[in-house]
């Protein structure tokens, strides 16, 4: 293993492409050198209660080459991580990757996450912040930042700070601010990719479940469907407000 410390951040590993090439134990060498690397001076690695039969033939050969490394459980992630130390979260399952996606400060955390295919929210969550694929060291694409107008960046800020923590964006206020907000911006003229639009609403630390609404909003708003909502949110002038707002980024 390297003898050298890297920088803490976020990490993950596609464990698939690794089995389709039958070079899972090179994948579990990349993970046990991101552990011994490490800028913290704890490292854990979490496993579920369960045991997997991928985890099972990944962590004795890391624990065999990290002996230092304290063994958890994935239910105590966001704590584990709060704590300071470097996290190895094995297979996360979906209740878990939710956990981490909602709790976890990405500013702040040093974290490693193998993902299964099909956790799709947990890998635009790790991509909005700037995540490092290993082992290639590839920083995921931040380019959907410039991607998303200026203005509909403004107006995505601005309508996740009325959001209600409890209903989110699937009813009240949080639903009316922003289904009015993407339909005032869309019959202005203004598009973009929705999934940029989501991964900048990660990077504005929606959730997970008000990706996935914003993310429903979105398809029906550009399809010209109908959305049911309350009395108007927005002032007259809101999209004068966005667009002077726009030009101080």
């Amino acid at each position: 293993m390297k003898d050298l410390t890297r920088n803490p951040g976020l990490f993950y590993i596609s464990w698939n492409d690794w089995v389709a090439m039958g070079q899972q134990r090179s994948a579990m060498g990349f993970l046990a050198e991101w552990l011994e690397t490490s800028p913290r001076s704890s490292k854990s690695m979490l496993l579920s209660a369960q045991g997997s039969d991928a985890e099972q033939a990944v962590a004795p050969g890391i624990l065999a080459c990290c002996p230092d490394v304290s063994v958890g459980r994935l239910t105590d992630a966001v704590s584990t991580v709060e704590t300071g130390a470097s996290v190895l979260a094995l297979f996360p399952e979906e209740k878990v990757a939710e956990e981490l996606v909602d709790a976890v400060d990405p500013t702040s955390a040093d974290l490693c996450i193998t993902l299964w295919p099909g956790f799709d929210d947990l890998e635009l969550w790790l991509r909005a912040h700037a995540a490092v694929e290993l082992p290639s060291g590839m920083i995921a694409d931040q380019g959907f930042v410039e991607r998303v107008p200026a203005v509909v960046r403004v107006a995505l800020s601005r309508a996740g700070e009325v959001m209600d923590q409890a209903s989110g964006l699937k009813h009240g206020r949080g639903k009316d601010q922003i289904v009015q907000t993407l339909q005032l911006l869309h019959n202005s003229g203004y598009r973009y990719e929705p999934q940029d639009l989501e991964l900048y609403a990660y990077r504005l630390g929606y959730r997970q479940r008000d990706v996935r609404q914003l993310g429903d909003y979105i398809k029906r708003v550009h399809q010209n469907r109908r959305i049911v909502t309350g009395e108007s949110r927005l002032r007259d002038d809101i999209l004068e407000q966005w667009e002077a707002e726009a030009k101080e980024l």
